[in-house]
């Protein structure tokens, strides 16, 4: 457990060094990658605020620049992150952004992929009602 959550911080660490270089250099599609993979590391840590912020910072700079399958990677990242907190809604919103740009860009994998992420929040949304 506390390597774990070390090799995390270890990873978070570089995450933000690579970040600083990227802004220092102009590196757009760097700094984007930065803040997906620091908002995976987030997520993972169950710091689900900073992970949220991580992955807008990365969706709206892959916005800026015309990276549509990275625009559809932070989709599916919002989505996977709205899932663990429990709001499906939200989740289903951001998998079906990600499999709209996946089927777009003829992004096979990554339309499996949101596939996959729907219905894993569909069968947690029917858990949820039956449980009530």
């Amino acid at each position: 457990m506390y390597q774990s959550l070390r090799e995390h911080n270890t990873a978070k660490d570089y995450y933000e060094k690579a970040l600083a270089i990227s802004k220092e250099t102009g590196d757009k599609m760097g700094e984007a990658c930065c803040y997906g993979n620091a908002g995976n590391v987030f997520r993972s840590v169950g710091e689900y605020q900073k992970a949220k912020e991580h992955h807008e910072k990365a969706l709206a700079i892959r916005k800026e620049i015309g990276d549509r399958k990275g625009v559809g990677d932070d989709y599916g990242n919002l989505g996977a992150m709205y899932q663990l907190v429990g709001e499906y809604q939200k989740a289903i919103e951001y998998q079906e952004e990600a499999l709209a740009i996946s089927k777009e860009i003829g992004d096979r994998k990554g339309e499996a992929s949101s596939c996959l992420n729907l219905g894993t929040v569909f069968r947690l949304v029917g858990e949820h009602q039956k449980g009530k």
